[in-house]
This record gives structure tokens, sequence and C-alpha cells, in this order.
């Protein structure tokens, strides 16, 4: 299972719950969910959780986590926001972990459902002091309900941080894992360890999954040629390019960006504004541009 770093613009979402299957990723931020109809199958820290209406998921920050199936009718509540956001929670998500990072609805109470149906009703354009005062309600009625243990800390200085931000920041450069790992301060077999066994991947696959990332942004620009974006991602040349864009895309990065430019072109005709929820997500990754999903695949190929 690839994961890949999303750098948010947004620094607080709280809004519907996607309708497209996403795939394993990792933020600093903090993201709650809770089904109130139909159901989702989520994964988080490389577990796959069914959602029924009522029940709620956490991963907390620079945990890997998923939307990997939804029913056609699935709704919900997610939240996506920093861990200082509620000063009162910060130690929690800085010092411990779920034990399990799912409440079942049968385990909650009035006021978890009272915030969720609330937060239904409001948009955070219009009314985002309404709006953190209910997430305050949701992340009591959800964290108090939990069991944790101890980890290490999720702070700045934590490794794990520095490794995530580090990487994302260079991924773009002649970058290997042992370059990683000196700039680091530590041996590459302890870097090839953390993304093994905390983000579920390797190293090479994680930079890539960053690289054609970027490249399906770039490609929105029609006076960009697969040559430029190829170099700019930070591919040695076309055939890893299109190697690695295959593994992510399912598809040729030259048919991708055909069809793109194609949505984009009759986007621009119509008029008609690109819309899309995914959490919080709202099909905008690092840059803040927008990347659609075609009619016959949906986003990331599931």
């Amino acid at each position: 299972m690839d994961v890949f770093y999303e750098e948010r613009k947004e620094k607080l979402f709280i809004g519907g719950m996607t309708r497209y299957v996403f795939p394993s990723h990792v933020h600093n931020m903090a993201e709650l969910v809770v089904v109130t109809r139909g159901y989702a199958v989520v994964g988080i820290d490389g577990v796959q959780y069914r959602l029924e209406p009522g029940d709620a998921g956490i991963a907390f920050p620079l945990i890997p986590h998923s939307y990997d199936a939804l029913s056609p009718d699935a709704r919900g509540i997610t939240a996506i926001f920093p861990p200082d956001i509620i000063p009162e929670y910060e130690g929690t998500f800085h010092g411990l972990q779920p034990e399990s990072p799912i409440l079942r609805a049968k385990d909650t109470g009035p006021e978890l459902q009272m915030a969720v149906s609330q937060l239904e009703k409001l948009q955070m354009e219009t009314s985002l002091p309404l709006c953190v005062a209910f997430l305050h309600v949701l992340l009591a009625a959800t964290l108090h309900n939990l069991t944790y243990r101890p980890v290490y800390n999720y702070s700045g200085q934590d490794l794990g941080y520095r490794i995530i931000c580090y990487i994302s920041e260079h991924a773009y450069e002649d970058i290997t894992l042992e370059s990683a790992a000196q700039a680091l301060g530590i041996s590459p077999s302890h870097l090839s360890h953390f993304f093994s066994e905390k983000m579920h991947t390797n190293f090479r696959h994680f930079i890539n999954a960053i690289r054609v990332n970027r490249a399906r942004m770039m490609m929105r620009n029609p006076n960009l040629t697969l040559t430029w974006i190829c170099d700019a991602c930070g591919f040695t040349n076309m055939r890893t390019f299109r190697r690695a864009f295959f593994r992510e895309m399912g598809c040729l990065p030259s048919d991708h960006m055909t069809a793109l430019r194609n949505r984009v072109a009759a986007e621009k005709n119509s008029q008609a504004p690109a819309s899309g929820n995914l959490a919080g997500h709202d099909f905008r990754f690092s840059s803040g541009e927008i990347i659609l999903p075609s009619p016959d695949r949906p986003l990331y190929g599931k």
C-alpha cells in the first residue's frame, strides 16, 4: 500500500464526508469522520474498518488513512483540523494513540449525534464560530470515549514529523534513501524501517507518489509538455516517469494528460465550475490546483 503526503493549504475543514474513494495519505492534521447514512470503509494505520450510521473514526496526525469504499448513499460529517485547535485536547493528539480509532454508534452519547446533526445544517464559510463550537462538542464526545496508549511525541521536533516534512520538501530533487538519511542524521536502515513500519510503503514508492501527484496538477497547464513535467517533478527520464505514473494511476501519462485537458477545455466552454467534495480534500492538493477524476475512472484509479 503506497502512502502520499498531502500538504494541505486549508488548515481547517468541517463539512460533508467524501463521496469518493481517496487513497492512503498522511498530513499533519487530525481527521475525524462520522457516518450518518449508508456505509464507508476507511483505512486507518493499515487496518480497514466499516463505518455504519452513527459510527465515528479518527486518524491522528501523521497516521496513514484512506477512504476505500463508500455506498452510493453514503453521507456523513468530516472534520480536518490542527491538533491544537482546542487546547484541552492538544496533549491527547501529541502524546497518545487510540487503542482503536473507531467509536461505534452504540458507544456514543446524545452529544455526538446532536453535534453531527447541527454540523449537517451549517456551512463553514458562513458559520465558522458555530462550526468550531460544535467541533468542540464532537471531539469531547469522541475522545473521551476512546482508550489510549502512549506514543512518542508528534511535535515539530519528532523524528517522524521531520522525516515527512523533509521528504515532501525535497521529493522533486535528486534524492536517495542514503542522501535523505544523511540529511536527517539517521541511518538508511532506520529511514527504510520508518517507511515500511509507519507508512506501510517503501521510500521510492513514497517519493514517486508525491511526484506523480504533482505531475497530474501540472498537466492542466496546456503550455507544459510531458518532457518538461517529467523533469520538473524529479524523474530522471521519461521511461521512469511512465513506469511510476502507470503504477500509481493505471494509465500512461500521455493518455491521462489528454483526457484531463479535454475536460478542462470542456469546463471552460460550458463555464461550469468544477465541483466535488473529498472530505475537505475537495480535489485540491499541495499547490491548490483542482484535479478531476474521469467519468469512467474514479480519482486515483480506485
